[in-house]
């Protein structure tokens, strides 16, 4: 004798399944009024292009923050370059050549964020024991931002200020002497 025929077991939501009941609304709410179907073809293209436009707009947003934060970075190292550089000369008129040559330096070794370079060596005492005043300014240039930094506020020429101060050793000795 066979046992008796089992019924497959009944879905408890009768003949559609769960997927058909959730994506039946998704299918009605595609249609417009007058049964038709909302058509979607070119829509790929627009968000490729509001895509695109967002993303220009954040690299040269990354490229103006870079510069900016880069910008007095480059004015402090060539500040302390510049004051070291004219600590170490044997004399006033040859440290403030040396510091300004470093300063240049400096600024040619790190790129191009920081232009128009000025070197101060106001305050400065030159003699054993005084200590070697630098002040750089220079210029980070934000031009090519373009309408997108006039947008957000970004200045076009943004001008940094920095200072360093470095001793002169007391006793040091210059052309074999004492100085």
């Amino acid at each position: 004798m066979r046992p008796p025929a089992q019924h497959p077991q009944r879905h408890p939501f009768g003949r559609q399944g769960l997927c058909t009941l959730w994506l039946r609304p998704l299918r009605d709410r595609e249609l417009q009024a007058g049964g038709r179907v909302r058509d979607e073809r070119g829509s790929a293209g627009v968000e490729l292009l509001i895509t695109a436009t967002a993303s220009v707009a954040l690299v040269i947003v990354v490229v103006a923050v870079g510069r900016y934060v880069d910008g007095p970075a480059q004015a402090n190292d060539a500040a302390y370059a510049a004051a070291r550089a004219a600590s170490l000369a044997p004399n006033q008129l040859q440290g403030v050549a040396d510091g300004r040559q470093a300063a240049a330096d400096a600024l040619a070794d790190r790129g191009k964020s920081c232009q128009n370079l000025s070197v101060s060596f106001a305050g400065s005492d030159f003699s054993p024991g005084g200590q070697v005043v630098a002040e750089v300014s220079c210029t980070v240039n934000l031009t090519d931002t373009g309408a997108l930094g006039n947008q957000l506020g970004v200045s076009q020429h943004t001008e940094f200020r920095e200072r360093a101060v470095v001793p002169i050793e007391r006793f040091r000795v210059v052309n074999g002497a004492r100085a």
